[in-house]
């Protein structure tokens, strides 16, 4: 056997985050070696400033020596203090079960960034409301538009660089969305930087390494600043388009120089600086961007250009207050995937019909040769009419609509920089005689660039296709926030949404840096201890200041996420940084409701949203959802050592589970509502005990039965639907729910030719075409829930809540012949766990990888029986816990390695569901 090997470094969640909002970062690292049973026993972590020296072992800012344990997720940094501005180079080496030591790991890095908020030097900057030469009287221009949307501020600065250059790092954000430009080069690879926080409370900022731009003597810094979510138009309210957290886009920046003799100079932005309007005309998130290439201004962001007729800008303070500037806390959002086009016809206006095959978030590329002044119109829609037109009613009022004008000037591209749009299909109304032929296109993805850990593929192709949707919806909604949809006049960050989908997003991409990162937007919403509904909030409603406060299951998101993130990652930093606003949302609730049933202090009360079928009661809903609350708060307490507010929220929890069963649940142990959604959150909350949990599931499967094998959850139910099926033994339900392709079900959508995630089951039927166009998207991710128990339980995939961190991995899939085989992977933290399953005659033939310094708790189902598990491993690999009995028949631990387990059916699924009856 090889030596173990340190790999996949990170720090704070992230690969090499460029800058730190703690001076003490944590560490978390991957061991990979092959064999079986793998332990690492001891770690040290090599911590310096030179990258040369940190590879060969010598930290001169830390260096841990030996340190005997196993653990290898987030290890506080404990070295010298760190300082601003600086590039830090860390790497491991490991020792194994046997005490052999590694190689030290390839070094990685990170920068500290700007710690202290005295650390900038640099002023807020914009364009003149009204012009230091006074206001002149209106008159038509270029940049007039139905909307009054702003166009893009183009700003530049020059300056000298006379001695040779050791290090540039330069520092931007803005209260808008920009892109930065060093000597004519565009700075990084970032869309829609810095993202969307609460504006009037923090601000995260983007550091570049831009050495390599600068050059001897005279230099240009740039930048073109665009409304984006802070002054463009978001959200549902008209009233209040292009106002929510201010009038105009800020910039601000700060270059620091590092010379080779050791000194330092610093480049910010102040009044000095100069500004102009150039070729974008407007560009909002919502409206689309104009383009007029026969404005620009060649050569703007270069040195030496004549800016003589530009303004000056404006030295502003922001509104209500300037914002806090944090580190950017998460992977940037990038343009992430190219898609062909394919010309679909012309309709009788003109309008040539172009699809992408795909549901993305993004926008269109377009090249093209045309005369000077030749205009092109581009519209995006999800679907079509029935007489092939594009379907745009329900983007409501998002235009999403771009136009390009050309300068006439041999071929020219044109993207977008500061909109994106949710569409399959575009619509270009060209100049007369231009063909389909004649434009060049290619889909283009933007989405925040939270890597891939997950995939999974198995034996019935709609199955496949789901899993792709349900990708693809996060990919397109996973945009700074986690936002419901990205087409029409909404894309905000609703809470419930995210909490439903979560466990299976954790499955799908590495999601903890993109969580902690909107963890705080979450709780920057609270107010007298309440969480809001949608976080960033100002976007919230039309008639109110303030959004109102977070409905059940909404503000009872900011509970369960934290939970959910340590359970995946093993982060219990994020359960200690939230928690004090935890216990204010609990004592608000329960200030508000003495006799433990939920009645009070439900705000907008959603419940179980875009349901089908009966309607589970409301009170049902948020009862069950605070009960839930009051057990992970429990949990949540037990972990940070507070035992007595451990006490606390466990008497809450039995006194909510009491009051539910005497209030909601008949002699026949029916719920209130009767339907399948009131189970499944009483089930799977344990809410319910001994024969009423029996009777229960009993009444769950009857449910399903009465509704013709449909399901009729809505967002809230929808997540525990298989789940529950599976934990109360019936995969036959589960299964046949998951392969359903009549109304309603995932695979309805999917034969009517869905590429992802649809909002309402009914979106669009043969019967009654689409949905009212008040609220339709066909690009949401929250019935997309499910894929947790695809990965779970289908592919046997799953982190054990004892060992949080995938420290060990929970094994315990349930075969199905009709899926006939399932292939799952999922690069956890620890490292990269595989599940392959077959059938072969009445056996199953698994094959299982455990990563080192991790191991496998192996579940069966009960009717499956173990009979051969072969493999290489010494019999010290290899622990049984129990056998016999009970639902789960067989269970044994594995330590690292690759094993195949061969098991044989003894009971058909089929009759064991019937037992549950």
């Amino acid at each position: 056997m090889t030596c173990l090997q340190a790999v996949d470094l990170k720090c704070e969640h992230m690969e090499q985050p460029r800058g730190l909002n703690s001076r003490q970062p944590r560490f978390t690292w991957a061991v990979k070696g092959d064999g079986h049973n793998r332990r690492q026993t001891a770690y040290r972590i090599v911590v310096g400033t030179d990258a040369d020296a940190v590879g060969q072992g010598d930290g001169d800012l830390w260096d841990t020596g030996k340190i005997a344990s196993s653990d290898s997720i987030l290890i506080p940094y404990a070295g010298r203090r760190l300082v601003s501005d600086r590039r830090i180079y860390w790497a491991v080496e490991v020792w194994d079960e046997a005490d052999v030591q590694s190689y030290l790991s390839l070094a990685s890095d990170f920068w500290t960034g700007l710690l202290d908020q005295s650390d900038w030097r640099a002023a807020w900057i914009a364009r003149y409301f009204v012009p230091p030469e006074g206001y002149e009287p209106p008159a038509d221009t270029v940049y007039d538009n139905p909307w009054r949307a702003r166009p893009a501020d183009y700003m530049r600065s020059e300056f000298s660089v006379q001695r040779p250059i050791r290090r540039a790092t330069l520092y931007a954000s803005a209260l808008g969305v920009y892109e930065a430009y060093i000597n004519g080069e565009r700075v990084g690879d970032e869309v829609l930087a810095p993202g969307w926080t609460d504006y009037h409370t923090r601000v995260e900022y983007q550091l570049y390494d831009v050495t390599d731009l600068l050059r001897s003597g005279a230099n240009a810094i740039a930048a073109v600043v665009g409304e984006g979510w802070y002054c463009g138009r978001i959200g549902m309210s008209p009233k209040k388009a292009g106002a929510h957290y201010g009038g105009r886009p800020v910039f601000i920046a700060q270059l620091h120089l590092e010379y080779d003799d050791g000194s330092f100079a610093t480049i910010v932005t102040d009044e000095t600086w100069k500004t102009s309007n150039e070729a974008i005309v407007y560009s909002d998130l919502l409206i689309g961007e104009k383009y007029d290439a026969r404005l620009e201004q060649p050569g703007w962001s270069l040195s030496g250009f004549d800016d003589s007729k530009w303004q000056k800008v404006e030295k502003w303070d922001p509104i209500p207050r300037a914002p806090k500037l944090d580190a950017s806390r998460v992977q940037p959002i990038r343009k992430t995937l190219e898609l062909p086009v394919q010309y679909v016809g012309t309709r009788a206006s003109g309008e040539m019909i172009f699809d992408l095959g795909q549901n993305v978030a993004g926008h269109l590329r377009l090249s093209i040769q045309a005369p000077r002044g030749s205009t092109f119109v581009l519209r995006h829609a999800e679907m079509l009419t029935p007489e092939g037109d594009l379907y745009t009613t329900n983007l409501r009022d998002a235009p999403q609509t771009d136009v390009y004008i050309a300068k006439g000037q041999g071929k020219e591209v044109f993207e977008p920089r500061f909109t994106y749009h949710g569409f399959q299909y575009v619509g270009i109304t060209a100049p007369e005689g231009v063909r389909p032929d004649d434009l060049e296109l290619t889909g283009i993805a933007v989405h925040s660039d939270t890597p891939l850990t997950g995939s999974f593929e198995c034996g019935q192709p709609m199955v496949n296709k789901l899993f792709s949707n349900i990708l693809w919806s996060q990919r397109d909604n996973f945009i700074s926030v986690p936002t419901d949809c990205p087409q029409r006049n909404e894309r905000l960050g609703w809470l419930a949404d995210a909490q439903i989908f979560l466990r299976t997003a954790g499955f799908n991409m590495d999601v903890a840096a993109f969580f902690t990162k909107w963890m705080v937007d979450v709780e920057d919403t609270e107010t007298d201890g309440g969480f809001a509904d949608i976080a960033p909030s100002k976007a919230a409603y039309a008639f109110i200041t303030e959004p109102p406060r977070g409905a059940p299951a909404w503000g009872d998101a900011a509970v369960i996420m934290p939970w959910l993130i340590y359970l995946r990652y093993g982060d219990k930093e994020i359960l200690e940084r939230h928690y004090p606003a935890l216990v204010r949302w609990m004592d608000l609730i329960e200030r508000h409701n003495p006799d433990f049933i939920r009645n009070n202090y439900v705000n907008r009360d959603y419940g179980d949203w875009l349901n089908i079928g009966p309607a589970t009661p409301r009170p049902v809903v948020n009862t069950a959802y605070w009960g839930h609350l009051a057990d992970l708060m429990s949990r949540i307490a037990h972990v940070l050592g507070r035992r007595t507010d451990e006490a606390r929220f466990r008497s809450v929890f039995r006194a909510i589970q009491e009051a539910f069963q005497d209030k909601f649940i008949d002699a026949d142990g029916r719920i209130t509502g009767d339907t399948q959604t009131a189970y499944l959150l009483a089930l799977y909350f344990g809410l319910l005990e001994g024969q009423r949990k029996q009777r229960a599931v009993q009444h769950l499967i009857r449910t399903i039965d009465e509704a013709d094998g449909h399901l009729q959850t809505g967002f809230l139910g929808v997540k525990h639907l298989c789940p529950v099926l599976s934990d109360s033994g019936a995969h036959d339900r589960a299964y046949a729910l998951l392969l359903k392709d009549t109304y309603p079900s995932w695979g309805f959508s999917i034969r009517h030719g869905a590429t992802t995630i649809w909002e309402r089951w009914d979106g669009w039927t043969p019967e009654r075409g689409f949905q009212s166009p008040n609220m339709n998207s066909f690009n949401h991710y929250a019935y997309g829930a499910v894929g947790e128990w695809m990965f779970s339980r289908v592919g046997g995939i799953d982190y054990d809540e004892t060992a949080p961190g995938f420290r060990r991995v929970r094994m315990r899939p349930v075969f199905n012949r009709t899926l006939g085989w399932c292939h799952a992977e999922y690069r956890s933290q620890i490292g990269p766990v595989i599940s392959h399953w077959v059938y072969e005659g009445d056996q199953v033939k698994w094959n299982i990888s455990v990563p080192a310094n991790c191991s496998a708790l192996i579940t069966l189902p009960r009717g499956m029986r173990l009979i051969a598990l072969n493999s290489a491993a010494t019999k010290e690999a290899i622990s049984p816990v129990y056998g016999g009995g009970g639902l789960e028949d067989d269970r044994l631990e594995l330590g690292s390695g690759e094993y195949v387990i061969v098991v044989r059916e003894t009971m058909s699924f089929d009759d064991h569901s019937r037992g549950l009856l």
